[in-house]
């Protein structure tokens, strides 16, 4: 009895053992998937960020330029008693 019940339990480990073995391939393969996802979701993330902070540098250069120009223009203005 107990030759014939060890050998049922060895005989469902060899038939279950290969499903056990593609769970864990389709696991890992689900993982692998996951892992490109949130890499390419935080690459497209980061390279937005980095865009809007070049946008805002870009902005405010301008800004600075701008500012000095006019400043530039009226003191020129004014020493040389333009109208």
């Amino acid at each position: 009895m107990k030759k014939t019940r060890n050998s049922i339990i060895v005989f469902l480990l060899a038939v279950l053992s290969p499903l056990a073995h593609a769970s864990l391939a389709t696991g890992a393969h689900e993982f692998k998937n996951d892992v490109k996802t949130a890499g390419k979701k935080t690459g497209h993330a980061v390279r937005d960020a980095t865009h809007a902070v070049g946008r805002g540098a870009k902005t405010a250069g301008h800004a600075v330029a701008g500012a000095t120009r006019h400043g530039y223009h009226a003191t020129k203005k004014f020493v040389t008693r333009h109208a």
